[in-house]
């Protein structure tokens, strides 16, 4: 069982696998349920919880996954993070990680 703040420390090596050292410094993240509420750090994590991943203007809405570890969470944000860098503007069309 993983909690917000578990999940905000697992996401972290696949920030920086993916994005640039100046995407980095203007990345927000933060975990919401399903109605956009905000949550603490000690909330455990439920499938109506939502991490949103804020770079520059753009956000990347990311599903959680409770039965899910940290290393199986690290590996599919990366991925999904590859796909939203390459469609969004600052990123268009790039393959990286």
């Amino acid at each position: 069982m993983m909690i917000v703040e578990e999940i905000l420390l697992a996401a972290r090596p696949a920030l920086e696998a993916i994005l640039t050292q100046d995407e980095l410094e203007r990345t927000h993240l933060d975990v919401v349920t399903a109605k956009a509420e905000p949550v603490t750090s000690s909330t455990i994590v439920s499938t109506d919880l939502l991490l949103r991943v804020f770079v520059f203007d753009e956000e990347m809405g990311f599903w959680l996954y409770p039965p899910e570890g940290a290393d199986g969470f690290t590996a599919r944000l990366r991925s999904e993070l590859q796909d939203f860098v390459a469609e969004s503007g600052f990123g268009w069309g790039g393959l990286r990680g």
